[in-house]
């Protein structure tokens, strides 16, 4: 082959190697669904120096469109939205998808409140906006977190805290970060206390203590729940509310159940006191629950009917197949079966027909306020009317005095816990000395 023939050659293999590149690089930075750049794309740009603004916009209830259309019709729905998120495109921003139903504006060099006025803008564009597949009309309804920084590595992070201050608000909202905001104190509790929980249950740090449940009859303690207490390096015993969402984030709440229910059934061996463990959704997935209660009860000679096990009203336990077979097994096995906190958030009568219950516990929200809000006092009224139509007795939680335990025993509750009885014990013949 003459040179001029092999450098023709070789121009040409460069020229193809050059667009192998170009289409390799496009296939890395660009997201093949909706043609928008990708993740990659946007971690780059975002650490850039100069001020920047995210936001993060959430297409609402994308889930149930998929779940309900199929793929097909998700899939179409995210390169429409894509086309009016592009536009809507400000003139100094950039668009990305970020993740799943998720998309991110980056603005460079913002104007003052330029961020706030844009999703404003873009909610109502949406909210007049709709996406047509064949027959099938697709609302579409954004949910916005925003942030601004300077070449800050957690700008994304702070857009994405604001998104979830916005998702606590409701459908069709926006949020734009500040230190103050309530997901970001939790985050950053969270990270505290994630190792110190890891270490607390390797030192078996982990304590059960027990508060009584008073018969609102006979006024005397007839059974105790158990609740978990951390006691920290210094000594100093720690209330679950700090650290039980740390344990769940990070894999080790069914660790905490465990010790509960070693320490409780060791506790009471021997005894004919009746005790509750708080059994959460975690456990019901790992599926241990069986065996390990089975085990204790022989090991420490007590009866299954000792024990309630109280199962948080909106975990999954309430619906999934799985879980209510787990549910059936402990009640044939002779458990007591507990719905806590009923009344809020995901509160179902309907669910709760699937359990046979033992008890209902009123959530704290209802009766705090039993003795000056008349809504609360129709609520009880009617959640004890509901528990006794199937054959379920109810417990009000954080009766606090003389006032509100009078009030829960006109109305029909069956038990009260709280403080005017008695605050959790690491040992039940404490005495709360005051």
């Amino acid at each position: 082959m003459h040179n001029e023939e092999l450098n023709t050659k070789i121009a040409q293999l460069e020229l193809e190697l050059a667009q192998k590149d170009r289409e390799i690089a496009r296939f890395r930075d660009i997201d093949q669904l909706t043609g928008l750049r990708n993740m990659r794309l946007l971690n780059e740009r975002i650490s850039e120096f100069g001020r920047k603004a995210a936001l993060v916009a959430d297409l609402s209830r994308f889930g149930t469109i998929n779940a309900v259309y199929g793929t097909k019709v998700a899939d179409y729905t995210l390169r429409q939205v894509a086309a009016i998120l592009l536009y809507n495109l400000p003139s100094n921003a950039d668009l990305y998808r970020f993740a799943g139903d998720e998309f991110v504006y980056l603005f460079d060099n913002p104007e003052e409140n330029q961020v706030e006025r844009f999703a404003q803008q873009l909610l109502g564009f949406a909210a007049q906006s709709a996406i047509i597949y064949e027959e099938i009309e697709i609302r579409i309804v954004f949910t916005i977190g925003a942030a601004y920084g300077n070449g800050d590595d957690q700008l994304l992070g702070y857009a994405m805290i604001a998104l979830q201050e916005a998702k606590a608000m409701g459908a069709n909202r926006f949020a734009v970060y500040t230190p103050e905001m309530e997901t970001f104190k939790r985050q950053k509790s969270n990270l505290y206390w994630i190792p110190r929980v890891r270490q607390a249950i390797e030192n078996e740090a982990i304590e059960s203590w027990y508060q009584p449940i008073v018969d609102n009859i006979s006024g005397k303690t007839e059974r105790y729940e158990c609740l978990a207490r951390l006691r920290d390096e210094f000594g100093s015993v720690i209330d679950p509310y700090l650290f039980l969402e740390a344990a769940e984030i990070s894999g080790i709440l069914t660790a905490i159940t465990k010790s509960m229910i070693t320490q409780s059934f060791s506790y009471f061996e021997g005894k004919e006191s009746h005790f509750s463990i708080n059994i959460t959704d975690s456990d019901f997935q790992e599926g241990y629950l069986e065996d390990m209660l089975s085990f204790r009860l022989k090991k420490h000679g007590l009866k299954a009917s000792q024990v309630t096990l109280e199962i948080v009203e909106s975990v999954r336990g309430m619906t999934m197949g799985s879980h209510i077979i787990q549910l059936t097994r402990l009640k044939e096995m002779g458990f007591l079966i507990a719905a806590d906190d009923f009344g809020v958030e995901h509160s179902n009568f309907a669910r709760l027909l699937a359990i046979d219950l033992d008890f209902i516990k009123i959530d704290k929200a209802f009766i705090c306020n039993l003795t000056s809000d008349l809504r609360s006092e129709m609520i009880v009224r009617n959640l004890v009317k509901f528990a006794q139509s199937i054959g379920a007795k109810t417990i009000a939680e954080y009766v606090s005095t003389r006032e509100i335990y009078e009030k829960a025993r006109e109305l029909g509750v069956d038990y009260s816990q709280g403080f005017f009885f008695g605050k959790p014990r690491r040992l039940i013949e404490e005495s709360d000395g005051e």
